[in-house]
């Protein structure tokens, strides 16, 4: 995927959870400026002569944002980091497209793949020990809870909490976090949202 076509669908889920109108919220909030550091990482990295500029983008991601997010890290369109402070993911990682994922996350351990359309609350912590070639699988359309810990795969559509993380509920796809944001943005006054 391109980088430009890859950072439109970045903005449009950064526009599910800050709806609020104005240019300015792509400046205040850290959400866009951490993807978009993120994002020329990567875009770096695929060049071997300016690839030190990847690991330059990661350290400033990590001094400005305490995100620490290398450029391999596969990871689809329409990521969101919400309130992004210390998080932690593995360079081996996959992350599919629209996901999003609060603060002091980690995804850790080796080969960890991670669906579309899944919400990683707050501390949330998603860690394989699982070596060679199987992998710890999180579905798409999961919802992780704060503070739960994944140490085996979820299926699609489930929302996960608890240490160890436990399925608790089974959910639609209408209910996943972009779902439901989207509805909400449909039924918002849009005369209430504030200019920035």
């Amino acid at each position: 995927m391109k980088l430009i076509e890859t950072m439109r669908m970045d903005m449009r889920s950064f526009n599910l959870v800050h709806p609020e109108k104005g240019l300015l919220k792509y400046f205040y909030y850290p959400d866009a400026r951490t993807v978009l550091i993120f994002r020329l990482s990567q875009w770096f990295y695929q060049f071997k002569i300016v690839r030190p500029f990847s690991y330059l983008c990661t350290i400033l991601n990590d001094l400005i944002a305490g995100v620490w997010i290398g450029p391999r890290v596969q990871v689809g369109g329409g990521l969101v980091f919400a309130h992004a402070r210390g998080l932690v993911v593995n360079p081996t990682a996959s992350i599919g497209k629209n996901c999003l994922i609060l603060q002091r996350v980690t995804i850790g351990g080796p080969n960890v793949v991670i669906g579309d359309n899944v919400a990683l609350y707050a501390n949330a912590t998603v860690v394989s020990n699982v070596r060679g070639r199987a992998a710890l699988n999180i579905g798409n359309g999961v919802i992780v809870g704060a503070g739960t810990v994944v140490t085996r795969d979820i299926p699609d559509y489930s929302i996960v909490v608890g240490v160890p993380g436990e399925v608790v509920k089974a959910i639609t796809p209408d209910d996943d976090w972009v779902g439901f944001a989207t509805k909400r943005l449909a039924t918002t006054d849009k005369s209430a949202l504030f200019e920035i």
